[in-house]
């Protein structure tokens, strides 16, 4: 926001037609964010080039109830857990033998069976306050740990990238703060319709667009740049504003905002990263509804029917597009007296796109009895960093060394949701102007993140006494897996020529303690994750 104080300081005043009612006149049509197209891209060395993915964040504000979502089969202890709000398994789409879609999740079962979505279980972040406030800012600044939180994970990863256009992140309805404090500031936008410049203290928008060309045109300071850059904006806005889609999308705040989206996107105008806010707060407390009606329906339905009208409008750009849900947590396992749920942790994440390992559920599912819960809460068995981080280094064409630039102080877990750009080459119809705008990435596949093996600690109770070590260990992953590699690391590797004889070997298992803690790995050859030391 453009401050008096700010207009106030400004060198640059004159009689007449003023920067100072150029800004406010900025104000009054949509609080529109000065641009600055600078950027900085990082280098490395390059084994191959490819277009990259534009990556899409819808937001879930309020705390996603990822159990009446993707929900568990165990119909005796959801039926007790979750009482009048429990959704039994007949009106379950089923997705495998543990899991069902709500049926207001319908439409996306076409992305499913054509498995271009994915569903990531029990992710979360490290901390658990439930404060709305607290959690939503650290999601989007996803930099913990860190005292100076000034800009938000998908600023930093333009600024890794540094494509270099005027309209490279776009925020459209959001407040969340993932796209600021980078060299490159975003475009924040309601909607494509109502973002121009609008006429002001009777000057006719030509007018104004006239008065920077010529009297900026050829200034260099700062001022100049922005002003300049903001105009390229709104001529680039209008291209996309200029696209029209046939595609039937929900009637909706989030509808509309996809579609822009999907202009935006095939105007091929350069855009990398977009924030989208889901129009609605799904912090339901109290009164959910059931499965014809109500409030939790009536969001799914929305949710299911904006990402499926997105990708049909999209249609071959499709391929480089990767869309994430994310929410600041999710709720507690239990239901309340008000027919609703509380604030929680651990819930499931939803990840559409060409390059999907989809028509899976990835994540290690911890189990619903009291004693495999945290204070009453699904526990995250996985940091969503962890997926965003597979996003960005396996689709957005940036290395392990620039995602830590991304997440300072954070170690990825492999997770073998996403593949490999080099695994889905760019369609022939693909086009042109799309390809141009994003351009061609260098990365190095040797530099892709690689993570120790995810274990459980002894101390977490299992929900069987059978189960034995290997269930609980889930050994790391090759960053380039092969298209049948399955959604979960499998306990054993797939073996290959060169270690066929060793997988015949017997296996053995293990125990590592790091500062108290203790797991058990089991495998031909177990090591122990980094930081652990093997127990004599």
């Amino acid at each position: 926001m453009i401050t008096e104080e700010a207009i106030a300081q400004c060198p640059e005043g004159r009689d007449g037609f003023s920067r100072r009612q150029f800004l406010r006149g900025m104000a009054l049509f949509g609080g529109m964010t000065v641009l600055s197209a600078n950027g900085v891209r990082y280098t490395f060395a390059a084994s191959t080039n490819e277009v990259p993915d534009v990556v899409v964040t819808l937001v879930l504000r309020g705390g996603f109830d990822g159990l009446s979502a993707v929900v568990p089969t165990d119909e005796n202890l959801m039926r007790k857990i979750r009482g009048q709000i429990f959704i039994p398994n007949a009106s379950l789409i089923p997705l495998d033998r543990e899991f069902g879609f709500h049926p207001a999740l319908k439409k996306l079962m076409p992305l499913w069976d054509a498995k271009e979505l994915a569903i990531v279980n029990t992710l979360g972040a490290p901390t658990h306050s439930r404060s709305h406030f607290d959690e939503i800012a650290d999601v989007a600044y996803a930099a913990y740990g860190e005292k100076d939180k000034r800009s938000g994970w998908m600023a930093r990863f333009l600024d890794v990238t540094g494509s270099g256009s005027v309209v490279q992140s776009v925020g459209i309805g959001s407040t969340t703060k993932q796209l600021v404090g980078g060299k490159a500031s975003p475009v924040n936008l309601n909607s494509l319709n109502n973002f121009r410049l609008d006429s002001l203290y009777g000057y006719k928008a030509e007018d104004i667009s006239g008065f920077i060309d010529e009297t900026h045109g050829r200034w260099t300071n700062v001022w100049a740049t922005q002003a300049k850059s903001t105009i390229q904006a709104l001529d680039q806005i209008a291209k996309a504003g200029a696209q029209r889609s046939a595609v039937n999308y929900p009637s909706t705040g989030t509808g509309q905002r996809l579609r822009d989206v999907a202009a935006l996107l095939k105007a091929g105008i350069g855009v990398r990263a977009v924030d989208v806010e889901f129009q609605g707060d799904w912090d339901m407390h109290a009164n959910m509804g059931n499965l014809e009606n109500g409030w939790l329906t009536s969001y799914l339905s929305d949710l299911a029917g904006s990402i499926s009208a997105f990708r049909e409008d999209l249609g071959v750009v499709w391929s480089r597009v990767t869309v994430v849900t994310v929410t600041e947590f999710g709720r507690r396992v239990s239901e309340n007296q008000s027919t609703g749920t509380e604030h929680g942790w651990g819930t499931s994440m939803f990840v559409a796109g060409g390059g999907v390992h989809g028509g899976k559920i990835h994540g290690k599912f911890p189990g619903l009895d009291d004693k495999q819960l945290k204070d009453g809460d699904l526990v995250v068995t996985a940091d969503y960093r962890s997926l965003l981080t597979e996003i960005l280094t396996r689709r957005a064409g940036i290395t392990a060394q620039g995602a830590e630039q991304v997440f300072p102080n954070f170690r990825p877990e492999v997770l073998s949701v996403m593949k490999h750009l080099s695994e889905t080459p760019l369609p022939e119809n693909f086009p042109t102007n799309v390809k141009n705008a994003l351009g061609n990435v260098p990365y190095d596949k040797d530099l892709l993140p690689t993570a120790a093996p995810i274990a459980t600690a002894s101390a977490t109770p299992t929900p069987s006494a059978t189960k034995s070590a290997a269930d609980m260990v889930v050994p790391s992953s090759s960053p380039s897996p092969t298209p049948s590699s399955s959604p979960i690391e499998s306990q054993s590797p797939t073996p290959t020529a060169s270690t066929s004889l060793a997988s015949k070997g017997k296996k053995k298992t293990i125990t590592c303690v790091k500062n108290g803690k203790t797991i058990r790995v089991t495998g031909t050859n177990p090591k122990c994750p980094t930081g652990y030391k093997i127990k004599k």
